[in-house]
């Protein structure tokens, strides 16, 4: 197999190095290349080209190892260049909307396009960097890094775009969780109590990680109200500390805003699933929005107003 990589920075040179190895042929591409990027090919006496142009249609796997803000504009750029059947592996930090504008692209030159998120720190994690694929070469794709010893796997039915949206979403998760950390844990050594408050949050880490999410979200419905009096009392705590507080205001308005909801739709049983529960907050938000601005509402969920499953009463 002949494969291009595009973008000769950390990642790229990291999976041209993995790749050398496996491939019949293999060509760089750097508008500036790196110090390394220049060593490695003088090295492994693979061809570096400045610019995008014919020698991409000498590949049959092109890896875009570039920067999110140029991933459209670069892909956009090769596709002319290669021919029907190849593949085109976008391993970028996109937004999902432009990399479903340039799946179409790539579609009707014959290109074989795959979303690729990189699930984690390649500085850490080297090529056993946990990759997920989507898009309908992603399963080939997926064999295809599985040589090399990249753990890929494929998005089930995903389309390209779903790969990128799921890594934004991992973000999500585990940035907030970061900074709520941070902010629980030197509360924690402000008053001494740090390796005893390891020890109370142990039953979480007890239970199967879906398990305790889908708890959360739940029971959420039911016990917001008085939730929100626990989170108000913490974050006065807090601020007694002499600590910044900046992660539970975020969390006490989204409290805040689920009771809102309830004041107009109250809700008396247990959510039958987290996708129940998910519908309910999504009827509610969506309330709120043509409430505020019409025009910006979003469509309406699986779920509508007023025939939930979750047999709740209009509150009086």
């Amino acid at each position: 197999m002949k494969i291009g990589v595009i973008g000769c920075g950390e990642v790229g040179i990291l999976y041209a190095g993995a790749f050398h190895a496996v491939c019949e042929n293999l060509y760089l591409c750097d508008p500036r290349p790196s110090p390394r990027a220049l060593f490695f090919s003088q090295q492994n006496h693979v061809a570096l080209s400045t610019s995008l142009g014919e020698w991409l249609q000498q590949t049959d796997l092109v890896l875009s190892c570039v920067v999110g803000t140029v991933s459209l504009e670069v892909a956009s750029t090769a596709f002319p260049y290669m021919r029907r059947g190849a593949m085109y592996a976008d391993m970028t930090t996109c937004d999902p909307a432009q990399i479903r504008e340039a799946a179409v692209l790539g579609e009707r030159g014959g290109i074989n396009y795959v979303d690729v998120a990189i699930m984690g720190a390649v500085a850490l994690g080297g090529v056993k960097t946990a990759l997920l694929c989507a898009g309908p070469g992603a399963a080939k794709l997926s064999t295809l890094f599985q040589t090399i010893g990249a753990p890929a796997r494929t998005v089930n039915n995903g389309a390209p775009g779903d790969a990128a949206a799921l890594k934004i979403l991992r973000s999500v998760f585990t940035k907030g969780l970061e900074a709520l950390a941070i902010e629980t844990f030197l509360a924690a050594e402000k008053q001494g109590v740090t390796d005893e408050l390891y020890e109370v949050l142990a039953d979480i880490d007890r239970n199967p990680l879906r398990s305790t999410l889908e708890s959360f979200v739940r029971t959420h419905l039911i016990h917001a109200k008085r939730r929100l009096h626990e989170i108000e009392e913490a974050e006065r705590l807090l601020r007694e500390s002499g600590l910044p507080v900046a992660v539970l205001p975020g969390v006490r308005a989204l409290f805040e805003r689920t009771c809102r909801y309830l004041e107009h739709e109250s809700v008396h049983e247990l959510p039958a699933t987290a996708r129940d529960a998910f519908d309910w907050l999504a009827n509610g938000a969506k309330r709120e929005l043509e409430v505020a601005a019409p025009e910006k509402a979003f469509p309406s969920t699986n779920v509508s107003p007023g025939s939930s499953k979750l047999r709740r009463a209009d509150s009086a």
